[in-house]
């Protein structure tokens, strides 16, 4: 994309009452539109993937047109067109004359976007909110008089991008065709879209490590959990509870129950990993999500700290190490209550819809990359030495925070 847009933000965003319709052409080989549109990539329909990007792109007001002679079709498209994450009613236009009707009857600008095309949400948000819509190579003008070739099929591929004119005045309308690589034409293609999704339903911001042992782990998951009702809230709690149960062994001291909670806590954060993901896929990520997700992940820390520390005491007898334990998990905490109001503003819908910030040193810390050492250590049977690195590191990362607070705030 070559939009160059002005810094949004979301005030802004609402603001904006821009139009959207998504153009359903008929599939090829006579296959049944309904079943065509309403294949699932990645747990969502199609035409309601795009639908939801559409609308978390910024658009106001959405409409479906395809050719329905008969208003069949409507009535077959009924229930995913009501579905709740949308939040808004969805108008169907089944000809050419209420199209045109119904664009005339918008005062701001119309985008009918090619509804074969799987879109993304951050590439229509630039589009969309550009200043410099007729210098975009992704954007069409499209005048009165093309726009019936334009749904005939045959003006797509003799169309100049960023013709000046044919979509000024009174019919101000453009046309987004997408991504050749992500047009859908034949079945194969959402198999193949669908493997696309899951696998970019990563953070931009991963770890190194996360990357390498983790986000492998949690895509398999995710894989699992997309064909099953289970919520992102819900795959949450499941990690919260395996974290829970790697304490409580940690808790016993001794080295096959520790072998067997450095185990969980990896299960743990696999699942942890797929929750977002899911979230991501399938449009339920929520403040609630986002909040849970770091609480949870936070009080488990603190617990198997605690805990790792209280099972080297019974084991070693040596009151130091329930101070570790204690100074561990007590950094740990001081370091959440510090990072989480960044976290989860960063981790905001805006703020990744807006733009893709690169993290700041803290952020690339707050990880859950120290499992894999806590893993080795427990089959070497030295937790002894994880816990006196966890409080030295703990409470130094967290008088870091202090110290970016106060230098922040100084500055400011």
């Amino acid at each position: 994309m070559t939009a160059n847009p002005e810094k949004p933000n979301s005030s802004k965003m609402e603001e904006s009452n821009t139009a959207g319709i998504l153009f359903l052409k008929n599939p090829e080989r006579s296959a049944n539109p309904l079943e065509w549109y309403s294949s699932k990539i990645a747990g969502v329909p199609f035409i309601l993937r795009n639908l939801l990007t559409l609308k978390r792109s910024g658009l106001k007001t959405l409409a479906v047109f395809m050719e329905d002679p008969g208003g069949d079709l409507q009535d077959s498209f009924k229930e995913i067109l009501k579905d709740r994450r949308l939040s808004q009613d969805i108008i169907w236009l089944g000809d050419l004359n209420q199209l045109k009707k119904w664009i005339q009857d918008n005062s701001d600008p119309v985008y009918i976007f090619n509804g074969s095309v799987l879109h993304d949400k951050k590439e229509l948000y630039q589009i969309i909110h550009s200043k410099t819509q007729n210098r975009n190579d992704s954007v069409f003008p499209i005048s009165a008089e093309n726009l019936q070739d334009l749904l005939s099929n045959n003006l797509e591929t003799s169309m100049v991008p960023g013709s000046s004119g044919s979509g000024e005045g009174s019919f101000p309308v453009y046309y987004i065709p997408g991504s050749k690589e992500v047009e859908i034409n034949k079945l194969e293609d959402f198999k193949t879209l669908h493997k696309e999704q899951v696998k970019g339903s990563g953070l931009h911001h991963d770890s190194p490590i996360t990357r390498i042992l983790s986000r492998p782990a949690s895509r398999v998951l995710t894989r699992v959990f997309l064909n099953t009702p289970i919520s992102p809230n819900q795959i949450t709690l499941i990690s919260f509870f395996f974290g829970l149960m790697s304490a409580f062994l940690f808790f016993q001291g001794h080295y096959e129950s520790s072998v067997i909670a450095s185990v969980l806590l990896v299960f743990s954060t696999w699942i942890d990993g797929a929750d977002g993901e899911i979230a991501r896929l399938k449009f339920m990520e929520s403040d609630i999500g986002k909040k849970l997700d770091i609480y949870c992940d936070n009080i488990v820390h603190f617990l198997v700290f605690t805990a790792i520390g209280c099972g080297a005491y019974f084991k070693s007898g040596e009151t130091l190490f329930l101070y570790l334990g204690g100074l561990a998990g007590l950094g740990g905490l001081l370091a959440f209550f510090l990072l989480s109001p960044i976290l989860l503003e960063k981790r905001s819908p805006g703020k990744q819809l807006f733009h893709v910030s690169e993290p700041e040193l803290a952020e690339k810390f707050a990880n859950r990359d120290f499992i894999h050492f806590l893993l080795l250590v427990s089959l070497l049977d030295q937790l002894e030495i994880f816990i006196a690195v966890a409080a030295v590191g703990a409470n130094v990362f967290a008088g870091y925070l202090v110290y970016s607070r106060f230098h922040k705030l100084k500055t400011a």
